[in-house]
Parts: C-alpha cells; structure tokens; sequence
C-alpha cells in the first residue's frame, strides 16, 4: 500500500527529531562527536536563517560560530529540549539580536526591530499550478501573504520551510 507524500514527510521529520534528540543527550554528555554531528546538521540552516535575518553574511556566520562555541563551553548546563532545531533556531535568533546591538562597529546599521525585511522564500507555487483554481487560490494566498507584518512572513517561513 502506497504511502502519501505527508505521511512520509511526518515520518522523515520524526526520524529527524528523534536521531536529533539523540545527538542533544549525547552532547550534553561532553561526546565531541555528537556535537560535531549536530553542527554538521544545523549549521547550513541557521547560516541561511541569519543572513536572511541580518543581510550580512560575514556577521552571521561569525556569530554562528560564537554560537556553536558557546553552545559546547555550555553543555553541561543545558535542559532537555522538546525541540532541537526549534531551541538552536531561536537561541541563535537571540544571540543575533544580541550581538548586532552590543557590535559598536555594526550600530550604524539599520536596527533589528519588528520592522526589520525578512526574504523568505515561498514556494507555493509548485503546489497550485495544476489547474485553474488552484492558480486563483495562489494568487489570493500570495495577496494575504504580502499584507502580512515582516514577523508575520517570518513565523510562516519558520512554520513551513524549517518545519518549527
């Protein structure tokens, strides 16, 4: 019996949380190999997340690498996690904001705030182009898209292109 896309869409994700899962208690347990797995994992995502964020890719990738470093010089420290991808997603989103408002050579830069322009990247039309309704419902769904907040568009794209 065929499976459909989304129930193997549910069970790769799962698969993924839970090899992830994994990897979190094996790191908090000092294994240097776990870490370097995770980072392996997370860090093409969360480069891409923070340059969408901060434009400036020198910046977050230095600031992914102080992330990660800190992350191991905390190990020991950290909480179990329901959500792996969701906590280092946010706690580098955080460390971002953080670090662009302590940065003094950076502060004449546009200030990250509710204002800030997000560029995400939504792909719906792969999904609507079959046929003639499904083209108006694209059309109507890219207007309510364009009339929602940047932080809007943001929590969308974590939702559904990083699956959080």
């Amino acid at each position: 019996m065929p499976t459909s896309k989304s129930t193997d869409l549910q069970n790769t994700t799962a698969q993924h949380q839970a090899e992830a899962d994994t990897l979190w208690q094996a790191f908090k347990q000092s294994n240097a190999e776990a870490f370097e797995a995770l980072v392996n994992q997370f860090y093409p995502v969360l480069l891409n997340y923070g340059q969408r964020l901060v434009r400036d890719k020198d910046f977050a990738q230095d600031c992914l690498q102080d992330f990660f470093i800190d992350l191991w010089n905390r190990r020991e420290r950290l909480d179990d996690v329901q959500s792996v991808q969701a906590y280092l997603f946010l706690a580098y989103r955080r460390r971002l904001f953080r670090e662009k408002e302590r940065s003094t050579w950076y502060k004449f830069a546009t200030e990250l705030n509710d204002d800030f322009d997000f560029e995400g990247q939504f792909n719906i039309e792969t999904y609507l182009i079959d046929n003639e309704v499904e083209h108006e419902n694209l059309k109507k769904l890219q207007h309510h898209i364009n009339s929602l907040s940047k932080r809007q568009r943001e929590a969308i794209y974590l939702r559904f292109n990083q699956a959080l």
